[in-house]
């Protein structure tokens, strides 16, 4: 398994006491709104946008949490994870729970963003990684989204400053694509945080 599943595992839990969003009746166009988070991350939209082609593709859903992992068959990483979850955080809880404490802002994505760059690790079967940018957000469809990309434990600082723009114009695009779908019920947000 790699980091980025370790990753999951924990927004899967936050998103839990956060939980509590009903799915719309409407049919909307994009199947994300679904819970089909691989329709977000498409090999050919990610490779246009970031310029990297994965050949694989791993989806999970766990309750209202759904999550797609890309991979390539010739070599355990780079990885590609996007995550969204149902949601009743605001902004306040998302910054004071959610956002890492080095995290910077995302401006112009969704209603509250953040970017970080995470210290290169190593996997749980023992691989080494490189450095893991992550992009979290809290949508305005109410979902809150993460998009991870980790290097090989070769990656240069250099490629990940190249790379953060471009997975911030695809995480810009997953936020276009869920706006503009009939938008979803609110939230139960009856007293839950």
């Amino acid at each position: 398994m790699r980091a980025a599943r370790g990753t999951v595992a924990v927004l899967i839990a936050v998103a839990g006491v956060l939980a509590g969003c009903a799915e719309g009746e409407g049919q909307p166009p994009l199947e994300i709104t679904q819970g089909r988070a691989c329709q977000a991350v498409e090999f050919d939209t990610v490779e246009a946008v970031l310029g990297i082609r994965f050949d694989t593709s791993a989806p999970a859903t766990v309750e209202q949490t759904h999550s797609c992992v890309l991979t390539r068959a010739d070599a355990p990483l780079p990885d590609l994870t996007f995550t969204m979850s149902a949601t009743a955080a605001d902004e306040v809880i998302f910054t004071a729970i959610l956002t890492p404490s080095l995290a910077t802002a995302v401006p112009e994505l969704g209603r509250i963003a953040y970017q970080v760059t995470l210290p290169p690790g190593t996997t749980t079967d023992g691989t080494p990684t490189g450095p893991t940018l992550e992009i979290g957000w809290l949508s305005a469809v109410p979902r809150l989204m993460l998009l991870r990309y980790t290097w090989p434990a070769n990656a240069t600082d250099a490629e990940v400053a190249e790379l953060a723009p471009r997975l911030i114009e695809l995480a810009q695009g997953i936020e276009r694509a869920v706006t503009t779908a009939p938008t979803l019920s609110p939230p139960d947000v009856g007293g839950a945080a």
